[in-house]
């Protein structure tokens, strides 16, 4: 059956299963709820966007090189990553409510120990936490918003979801700057304490029972180890130490166990079912594409500025622009979506990254290139992230929703991780902007990915996408 916007339904219906159920809690517009779940999103987000401004002045009060720099942004990256799949399968089971709370409450403590931090140590673990539980806030909003509404409904609601997130994500240098000029580089960590005075109204969207089935623990840490043992050996190969000899060790051991775990256990935490659906898989490595780009910028651009003497405050404004631009585009894109189709939307968004991250590169020549960049970074990532997401949550049907958006967030944010790493690691041998335009790369491989795609429902929009 086909939904209103052209793409193939998914079914929840099988064998021994009754239709699914209205999804419960307020009977809200697709754009009350996008509103609310967006500013939860986007305060989750601050954890980097906010934080990114003063990166520079962290590095200098603690003694740190770019290498330790990007720590503090690769750390809640790869707790992101390694927490959004966690959360999408324990959703699955026990319903979003629960993680939903959880999450929030792991993010406002590890927001006040990294505040609080004496040191560098303690400075990543609150960091780390604090990713841990935003994990849980990207993935359970799509689920929920997937969930609650289909066809053009669906493509608003997480059209508009990501513009609120491209707004208060814009927002967070420019406040983030302001705070660290009033009262140092901590202040920008506590934003996302703010989380907590809309959690409680959020829940209530969120349904609070799953389908009770069992949680593949195992799995769960195959996938986590292997993800945080790739962002590690990445951020620390420019710099070659233990850590690199370990996490080069490890790697293919934990990648194989991963994949002879999924291949044994087809219903466990990675659902075969899912890493068979070709759209799912090839949307999975664009959507890693994109936001390595967009995250080595917000490391390697606040880096040079500050080398050039621009505060906090100074360097937000200088990314304002182009955020604002990016949030401006994210409000028209399901328009876009119904033009292009999820695939070309998709294309175009990559592109435009590749191109903007290029410009920013140029930081090194004139400041003011990095802010025609972040242009093409914001418009991209507007652009890219719902189609991938609403290709993802069509191409899967409802009972693996929760998980095929977790493990497609958690790729996502193994790319966050990825861009700052990859600036933290090379950074140091080819320069900060040279760091920033091997990056790439990684947005040119998601558009040959999508390009090459057989045709699928899944992908939606113009006939030659479905």
């Amino acid at each position: 059956m086909r939904s209103s916007d052209g793409s193939q339904a998914p079914s929840s219906t099988g064998p021994g299963l009754a239709p699914p159920a209205a999804a419960p809690g307020p009977a809200w517009s697709p754009t009350r709820a996008a509103v609310l779940l967006g500013i939860l999103w986007g305060l989750a987000s601050m954890g980097t966007s906010a934080t990114s401004v003063v990166v520079g002045p962290l590095a200098e009060d603690l003694g740190l090189g770019t290498s330790g720099a990007a720590w503090v942004l690769t750390a809640f990256a790869l707790a992101f990553a390694a927490s959004t799949a966690v959360f999408g399968r324990v959703a699955d089971a026990v319903g979003p409510r629960t993680p939903f709370l959880v999450g929030g409450a792991m993010l406002a403590v590890g927001a006040s120990v990294s505040a609080a931090a004496p040191d560098f140590t303690v400075l990543v673990l609150g960091r780390l936490l604090q990713g841990l539980g935003a994990g849980a806030v990207p993935v359970l909003t799509t689920t929920v918003l997937s969930a609650r509404y289909t066809g053009h409904d669906r493509a608003v609601a997480l059209g508009r979801t990501n513009s609120v997130v491209l707004v208060l994500t814009s927002a967070g240098p420019l406040v983030g700057g302001a705070l660290g000029v009033l009262v140092g580089w901590r202040g920008p960590f506590l934003l996302p304490l703010l989380v907590l005075l809309l959690l409680p109204l959020a829940a209530r969207l969120a349904p609070a029972h799953g389908t009770g089935g069992r949680f593949d623990v195992v799995g769960a840490a195959l996938v986590a180890l292997t993800a945080a043992d790739l962002l590690g050996l990445v951020q620390t190969v420019g710099d070659p130490g233990p850590v690199t000899v370990v996490t080069g060790a490890l790697a293919l051991p934990l990648l194989l166990a991963t994949v002879l775990w999924v291949r044994r256990h087809p219903h466990g935490f990675v659902p075969a079912e899912v890493v068979r659906e070709q759209a799912v898989v090839r949307a999975g490595v664009a959507g890693a594409g994109m936001p390595v780009v967009y995250f080595a910028g917000l490391v390697a651009v606040p880096l040079q500025l500050a080398q050039r003497g621009w505060d906090p405050f100074e360097n937000g404004l200088l990314l304002l622009p182009g955020a604002l631009v990016g949030a401006a585009v994210s409000f028209s894109s399901a328009k876009v979506l119904a033009r292009l189709g999820r695939r070309g939307t998709a294309v175009l968004g990559l592109s435009l990254s590749a191109v903007g991250a290029l410009v920013s590169a140029g930081v090194v020549l004139s400041p003011w290139l990095a802010g025609v960049g972040f242009i093409g970074l914001s418009t991209g990532y507007a652009l890219a992230q719902p189609a991938l997401v609403g290709t993802v949550a069509a191409a899967v049907p409802d009972r693996l929703r929760g998980a095929a958006l977790g493990l497609f967030t958690l790729t996502f944010f193994v790319g966050a991780g990825l861009g700052s790493a990859v600036v933290g690691g090379l950074g140091d041998v080819l320069g900060l902007s040279g760091a920033l335009a091997v990056a790439v790369v990684a947005p040119l491989v998601g558009v040959v990915v999508l390009l090459t795609a057989r045709r699928s429902a899944a992908w939606g929009g113009r006939a030659g996408d479905a």
